[in-house]
């Protein structure tokens, strides 16, 4: 799932066409009204007709619901800018300056860092998203959230690709969720449970709960892969084979902490990472048992999220409990 690389092109024709595509996005009066932070949707470079050795930059940003598109002249052809990438915009002046539809900016900054003003979900393409009631809910999800686990998320999605396969892969090759958006989908009903259901707990620990939800699953952002096999849409990855999702989950976790988040408690990282670390199966005996409430708390959600997608696809309407006719699928009927 690569991002398109940015086009350079010299021709008339093609600036007039991406002018004509941001025509309607003219819906701010001035720039304190625009995201501090915006990820790139399109950018193009196109040599300055009027300033030797000079470069013309366009970009087509969104944050928020909002696209913008923006120009700037620079001195180079090839910058640090990207598609996908998180930006901050170094404005011209306060009030906004239109030239064929472009606001006029100095440049744009590459974001170098996660922080804590922005919401991260804010800046996903919507186009991502079959059902787009999913980003409202990964932006509520995230908003549930105290500060030090929203920079934690934030840090974790901060890599461009890996934010955009975290929200577009599916949770299985074929299981539950194993679609596009299935991940996301089902980390955020694992969110939703654990919102309506901690206070069944009175030990429990709202924040850590939440936090391990959104990450019990993060690591098969890198475990998935698109194939073109006729039966199925997905195949796993040699890291997949190699480690799994739940170790992969866990050194995402120590990385984006070691690198973003050093002030992160320390208290709360040791119960988060056993939360996080492989437990015991049938199969291995040698790891430690789970020790905390917040395990079972977020273990019975991804429980009743699986077996609610499963049943989902089982349930026939007007047919009686039974068999499909194939014998492929149980199918149920609820009176």
């Amino acid at each position: 799932m690569n991002p398109i690389n940015p086009t350079i092109s010299t021709s008339h024709q093609a600036e007039t066409s991406v002018s004509q595509e941001i025509q309607d996005q003219l819906i701010f009066t001035n720039a304190s009204l625009l995201p501090r932070v915006l990820r790139v949707l399109k950018i193009k470079v196109i040599p300055h007709q009027s300033i030797a050795k000079h470069f013309l930059q366009q970009a087509v940003l969104f944050a928020k619901g909002l696209q913008i598109a923006v120009e700037w002249v620079s001195k180079n052809q090839q910058g640090q800018v990207h598609p996908l990438s998180l930006v901050t915009i170094v404005y011209k002046g306060f009030e906004p300056i239109m030239i064929d539809g472009y606001l006029q900016i100095v440049r744009l900054n590459r974001l170098h860092r996660p922080d804590l003003s922005y919401n991260v979900f804010e800046t996903a393409p919507r186009d991502w998203f079959i059902d787009k009631s999913l980003i409202n809910k990964a932006i509520s999800g995230w908003e549930l959230l105290d500060d030090k686990n929203r920079l934690l998320l934030n840090a974790i999605l901060f890599d461009d690709l890996f934010f955009q396969r975290f929200c577009l892969g599916p949770s299985s090759v074929n299981h539950h969720h194993n679609y596009t958006n299935g991940n996301l989908e089902h980390t955020l009903e694992v969110i939703s449970f654990i919102a309506d259901n901690i206070e069944r707990f009175s030990t429990a620990n709202l924040q850590l709960a939440l936090i391990y939800g959104w990450l019990h699953d993060i690591g098969k952002a890198d475990e998935y892969q698109s194939c073109s096999t006729p039966d199925k849409q997905y195949k796993l990855t040699a890291n997949a084979y190699l480690h799994g999702h739940k170790l992969n989950g866990l050194y995402l976790t120590i990385r984006a902490l070691a690198k973003y988040v050093p002030l992160y408690p320390e208290k709360t990282f040791d119960h988060l990472r056993h939360l996080l670390e492989p437990h015991p199966s049938n199969i291995t005996t040698d790891l430690r048992k789970p020790q905390m409430i917040e395990h079972l708390i977020v273990s019975q959600a991804d429980s009743a999220s699986c077996a609610a997608n499963i049943y989902k696809e089982s349930f026939r309407n007007g047919s009686s409990f039974g068999k499909l006719q194939d014998h492929s699928k149980i199918i149920f009927r609820y009176e």
